[in-house]
């Protein structure tokens, strides 16, 4: 329930707050607007309400210290007053508030994040013009709501973020009111309604495990229990259109009882744990299913039985991994299919045959390799086609005989390195909105140029070096936005069209240059003309001349330059060219450096390192390889040469004799 309706309920039935003097003030100092008649005195350290802007329609004290409020407070001063805003304050008591004689142009009245932490609804509520009344953010354990009173007009009461744990709804003679209850520890809510119509009961992320509530034959909008501990529902009501359970743990419809009317329109039972989609006797008139994140492991005729009037089904994130051919033939009216985040890697053919109404399907985040034509067939009003997420390598151009009237087509990230739509062209003749992104894709000249129609084409985050400006005019005339993010743009001549066109049709991203060097990181619309250069390639070796003896391993390096960047072709001497790993012997390093291991006598002569751009311009260097045999009768004889080791032994001896020499020598000497 939203908690601006529940204060609503409270204002109109009067609260019981005893608020005891008076705290108003004349000197504050607000920013007031005469045009729409606003007075601005948030954050001003107020404690008091002031009366020097009577005329106001708007008044903001929200981010103050008031505490209190007098009886008198509001009356014979603020007659004009349509909306008041006391929000972060220290508010714990309305009553003086609500019993207001003199605020009966007051709307919207907004008490968020203050103390309050009691209403009572018995008292008669005396703003008989409040549409809106919210207390969410405050300390209010139980709720009581009547709207047995002279109120009339509340639309929404909001009370979430309190704590509280019961809660009594009776709403009576009020219609198209919503109810905000949620974030609370309710357990247990009880209510009835009578004589109103489209009432919206929001009870989210509280503890309910019993909910009962019952109308007169109304009709109530929706009631909304996600995010709880269901363990029974009772709803004896006229009708719902909108019912939600969506995470509460359920497997399966047992404790759950609605009356006799069958008008629900929309369910929501995403994130339980139902492994079939079996119809319930209360939901034989469903038009939208929302069963996202269960247990299902397939969908079967049997599964989907009895949902015969939907328009919308959503099974994502669920454990499909197939579906069989009869599984959609009785939902013959549905218009939406969302089957994202499954394991599908492969589809019946003719499972969509009896979905002629079909305008979206989504079938992203699978394991789709292949799109067989037979898929689609059927499939004749097709507008939306959402196939982003699987492991596509390529396109077959006859699927789109079966969806002549796509419109918005997605096969991003996925496996594609060419798309080729030429094909393609005289079956998508409307399609407006093509997503290749985040794909392996080199070559725009398949893609670009085949649509009248097409607006938007986002081709980010692929291979992409090029895009001719002249691709982007003729049957392209209609794009307005391209997307180009993320791809290694060369942005020299080539890309000068491009850059034309950018400055006019900008895109959601600016694409940056990865090359040449001096343009890297720029964005492609800011460069100047002279910046997209080109310059013709050259080739250049580090020697013309070289000499290698039959046997030893040659290594003949070229350096090649020029925007766009050039490739290196070798060439042998008699112009064949040289591939990497030839005769086992020839490898090329790089792209640019040539080595034979080992060389032989029949490996000489003139090698050419040829070197070419894109823009087809080529440049050449020559090497003038020799190569010499290695035999005995060529080659010079060995000369004996010193040892050091011998030398040393030698001069170790003579050392020896001539100390023994004068060892004897030296006594006869002293003698």
């Amino acid at each position: 329930m939203g908690s601006t309706e529940w204060t609503l309920f409270m204002c109109c039935l009067g609260a019981c707050i005893c608020i005891s003097q008076s705290s108003t003030c004349s000197h504050a100092q607000c920013v007031y607007d005469y045009v729409t008649a606003r007075a601005d005195c948030s954050s001003l350290n107020l404690d008091c309400i002031p009366v020097n802007y009577p005329d106001a329609l708007i008044m903001d004290l929200s981010h103050n210290n008031i505490s209190e409020l007098s009886p008198d407070d509001f009356n014979g001063t603020f007659s004009r007053l349509a909306e008041l805003y006391l929000d972060h304050n220290n508010i714990s008591d309305l009553t003086s508030l609500l019993e207001s004689n003199e605020l009966e142009s007051l709307q919207i009245l907004s008490v968020k994040h203050n103390v309050i932490s009691y209403l009572d609804s018995y008292n008669a509520c005396r703003l008989s013009s409040l549409t809106e009344l919210s207390v969410d953010y405050n300390s209010i354990t139980y709720m009581y709501i009547s709207t047995r009173s002279s109120f009339r007009k509340v639309q929404r009461f909001s009370a979430d973020f309190n704590l509280i744990r019961n809660a009594n709804v009776y709403l009576y003679k009020l219609s198209n009111i919503v109810i905000s209850l949620q974030y609370n520890r309710l357990t247990e809510v009880n209510g009835h309604s009578s004589y109103g119509k489209n009432a919206s009961l929001l009870l989210d992320h509280n503890e309910i495990r019993h909910l009962h509530f019952s109308t007169d034959n109304n009709h109530m909008d929706t009631i909304s229990l996600n995010h709880n501990q269901l363990l029974s529902v009772d709803l004896n009501i006229g009708a719902t259109d909108t019912f939600n359970i969506g995470s509460n743990g359920l497997a399966n419809w047992d404790g759950i009882y609605i009356g006799d009317y069958y008008a629900m329109k929309r369910l929501d039972m995403s994130n339980n744990s139902f492994d079939s989609l079996i119809q319930p006797p209360w939901a034989e008139a469903l038009e939208l299913l929302n069963a996202d994140t269960n247990l299902l492991a397939n969908l079967s005729s049997t599964t989907l039985s009895g949902f015969v009037d939907l328009t919308e089904l959503h099974v994502a994130n669920n454990r499909l991994l197939f579906i069989s051919p009869t599984a959609l033939s009785q939902l013959s009216m549905l218009q939406s299919l969302y089957l994202d985040d499954n394991d599908l890697t492969s589809l019946f053919g003719g499972v969509f045959s009896n979905q002629s109404y079909l305008i979206e399907l989504s079938i992203t985040t699978n394991r789709l390799t292949m799109l067989h034509p037979d898929y689609f067939l059927g499939l004749v009003s097709l507008e939306r086609l959402y196939l982003a997420g699987n492991q596509l390598t390529s396109v077959n151009a006859q699927m789109f005989q079966m969806v002549p009237e796509i419109l918005t087509l997605d096969l991003s990230q996925n496996e594609l390195q060419l798309v080729d739509l030429h094909d393609c062209a005289l079956h998508l003749t409307n399609l407006q909105h093509l997503s290749l992104a985040h794909n392996k894709i080199h070559d725009t000249n398949t893609i670009l140029g085949f649509y009248d129609n097409l607006q938007i084409l986002d081709m980010s985050y692929n291979l992409i070096q090029v895009v001719p400006g002249d691709s982007l005019s003729g049957r392209n005339r209609a794009v307005s936005q391209l997307e180009l993010e993320g791809n290694p743009l060369q942005c020299d001549c080539r890309l000068t069209g491009l850059r034309d066109w950018l400055r006019t049709n900008q895109p959601h991203v600016e694409p940056r240059c990865e090359g040449p060097n001096h343009n890297y990181g720029s964005v492609i619309s800011d460069l100047e003309i002279y910046d997209l250069s080109c310059q013709p390639p050259m080739a250049m070796v580090d020697i013309n001349q070289l000499t290698a003896l039959d046997g030893q391993s040659v290594t003949l390096k070229c350096t090649a330059t020029g925007i766009p960047a050039p490739t290196v072709t070798w060439l042998s001497p008699n112009d064949t060219e040289i591939a990497h790993d030839w005769q086992g012997r020839f490898t090329i390093l790089q792209g640019k450096i040539l080595h034979i291991i080992p060389v032989e006598k029949h490996d000489q002569g003139r090698y050419t390192c040829l070197v070419q751009n894109i823009l087809g311009e080529k440049s050449r260097a020559v090497v003038n390889l020799t190569v010499t045999n290695s035999t005995k009768s060529d080659s010079p004889q060995p000369q004996p040469q010193p040892n050091s080791l011998d030398d040393f032994c030698v001069l170790l001896t003579i050392i020896n004799i001539i100390m023994v020499a004068v060892y004897f020598v030296s006594p006869s000497v002293s003698q």
